[in-house]
């Protein structure tokens, strides 16, 4: 079939098209609303996405009708852009790679196309993201705007786009994205202990098999640094740039150097199959390199799960109970959803209001809190109050990981004034041995900031930071990878992966996950009160209800769990879309879990 009768071929079908989309802008709500809603159990029912087509060039359109067409049609469900390559030339066709950068702008800020020669139209606007080929979620700063220049020819008469700006892909708004693309898990392992840690990428659900594997071949991202590695041989490639999946069963064949040691192969194992087992088609897994099977003792192939090829299950700690605090006085917190009338003493000393910021440990012995005037932080046991050697001032919010050390943010004095960052550690009885001297954590990007939150992820892999400018300005969310050092001591960060760009003067900070954060705050641009934000690795920020009055926010168990502590002095608790009141409490305290 030649190009005009393809054309003409998709003109025909453009009548029915048009009909579709307009049967869906009926639904042109779908995918916007960004509320918190319970979702699917883990590897539950598939749910059919909502399919969308859009018409094709229109007779006599002008060169922005070809260009915003062009853009729309992009946002197809299909996969095959038959539409979308309407609006182009054959040469256009063979410029244009819809896999390439997928750059998201809001639906409410219309595009603008004008005509810089009667064959130029350039195509600009603001942008609030953009996902690369690997995957990777990336914000674009503040007011952030893109300026491209399409080439056209005249094809019967007709403009068609000759020549798409080099390294376009698709342009698609922020209420398509859910629809287009998903967000799966790439595994690593831990650079101190053997163990997978997740990492969030985009991709489309067609071909997911392949684009996971050859995601999950590439290099761990900077914002991880030393604190993963990935034992998938370096440089290693897909052999024929695909996965096949047969009866169930995912074929990797790469390229690169064969493991010879038992344990890399195991890792190699747990990564692929962790990774590749999220797609629905996917049951089993069997891979060659270099045309050799990898295999294992006693492992029969395909493999099914991590624990068929010996990889270690995550250990099991042992938690305390979430304590709340009224007055001076520690109580246990029996629940989350109705107000304790007759609370139980948590046994462990009265901590006067001179302290602030408290912090409990993971098995809930040890309770950590800043001074009255910042610059000194205490620990309590049982009945006993022990002084952490002094470190500096404007002492930040405390927070325990699950390796015994405590971290805690400040300003460094003298000579370490560029200190922004410790970790101190609380292994053995602080009654029996002094208390040691914390260990300044390195990371240049905190040295003119203010570190008033850090929380170290419930694997203790990351950190979440709240810092702000020293004057107390311009708050920020990061997370960074941490690398540790003999006994697990917190040396170093990665690089910071920001999240909730668009989130203004951000207040506390939890982890829900070993994923996800949330943190109390308004979004920029709009007249919406306080409320909080789950912050996904993967750049997602979903809002729950309003908390106007919030001031901190911890959890006892995840997002259904989220606990807000008032500045009336009450803390509420999240009940669906709702807050119910737990009645008075100036700190709720949760181990890291």
């Amino acid at each position: 079939m030649s190009l005009r009768e393809r054309r003409r071929h998709r003109l025909r079908l453009s009548g029915v098209l048009v009909l579709v989309a307009a049967l869906l802008s009926a639904c042109s709500g779908i995918g916007s609303d960004t509320t918190v809603q319970p979702g699917l159990e883990v590897r539950g029912g598939d749910v059919q996405p909502v399919r969308a087509f859009f018409p094709g060039p229109a007779r006599g359109a002008t060169q922005r009708d070809i260009v915003l067409g062009f853009v729309r049609a992009g946002a197809a469900s299909d996969g095959n852009f038959d539409t979308a390559r309407s609006f182009l030339t054959q040469d256009g066709e063979k410029g244009w790679n819809p896999e390439g950068e997928v750059v998201l702008y809001s639906a409410t800020t219309p595009l603008n196309v004008t005509n810089r020669t009667p064959d130029v139209a350039v195509l600009s606007g603001p942008v609030e993201a953009s996902i690369g080929t690997d995957g990777r979620y990336v914000n674009a700063a503040g007011g952030a705007t893109r300026r491209l220049e399409f080439q056209f020819a005249r094809i019967d008469g007709q403009w068609r786009i000759s020549n798409v700006p080099k390294g376009f892909g698709r342009w698609i708004t922020t209420s398509d994205l859910g629809r287009l693309l998903q967000p799966y898990s790439l595994h690593y392992l831990a650079s101190d202990r053997r163990a997978l840690v997740p990492d969030r990428r985009w991709f489309p659900p067609d071909h997911l098999a392949t684009r996971l594997a050859r995601a999950q071949l590439s290099d761990p991202p900077a914002y991880l640094g030393d604190a993963v590695r990935n034992d998938i041989p370096r440089g290693s490639r897909l052999t024929a740039d695909s996965v096949s999946v047969t009866d169930g069963v995912a074929r990797v064949d790469i390229t690169g150097r064969v493991p010879t040691d038992k344990t890399q192969r195991e890792n190699v194992w747990a990564q692929l199959v962790s990774t590749l087992l999220q797609d629905p088609m996917v049951q089993g897994v069997t891979i060659r390199v270099r045309d050799v099977t990898l295999e294992l003792p006693d492992v029969d192939l395909p493999v099914r799960t991590i624990e068929q090829v010996g990889f270690p299950a995550p250990p099991v700690v042992p938690l305390g109970r979430p304590l709340i605090r009224r007055g001076e006085t520690l109580y246990l917190l029996p629940s989350t959803s109705f107000i304790d009338k007759d609370p139980q003493e948590s046994g462990n000393v009265d901590i006067v209001e001179d302290f602030h910021s408290l912090a409990l440990s993971v098995d809930g012995s040890d309770i950590a809190a800043v001074d009255q005037d910042g610059s000194g932080l205490s620990r309590f046991r049982g009945e006993n109050r022990y002084e952490v050697p002094f470190f500096g001032t404007k002492v930040g919010h405390p927070a325990y990981d699950t390796r015994n050390f405590l971290w805690v943010g400040g300003i460094g004095l003298d000579e370490d004034s560029a200190k922004r960052l410790w970790a101190h550690s609380v292994a053995g009885d602080p009654a029996a041995q002094r208390l040691p001297a914390g260990v300044a954590v390195a990371a240049d990007w905190l040295s003119k900031r203010r570190v008033v939150e850090s929380k170290p992820s419930p694997s203790g892999d990351r950190v979440a930071i709240l810092h702000t400018a020293e004057n107390g300005t311009d708050a920020q969310v990061a997370v960074s990878g941490v690398a540790r050092g003999a006994g697990g001591q917190p040396v170093r960060l990665a690089t910071p992966l920001r999240l909730g760009w668009h989130l203004l003067r951000p207040t506390g900070l939890v982890w829900l996950s070993n994923t996800s954060v949330a943190t109390l705050a308004q979004r920029a641009g709009t007249t919406e009160k306080r409320r909080p934000y789950v912050l996904s690795i993967d750049g997602q920020a979903q809002a729950l209800g309003e908390t106007p009055r919030g001031i901190s926010i911890t959890s006892a168990g995840g997002e259904r769990d989220i606990l807000v502590s008032n500045s009336d002095g009450t803390v509420i608790s999240r009940a669906g879309q709702q807050w119910l009141s737990l009645g008075p409490g100036t700190d709720v305290l949760v181990p890291t879990r």
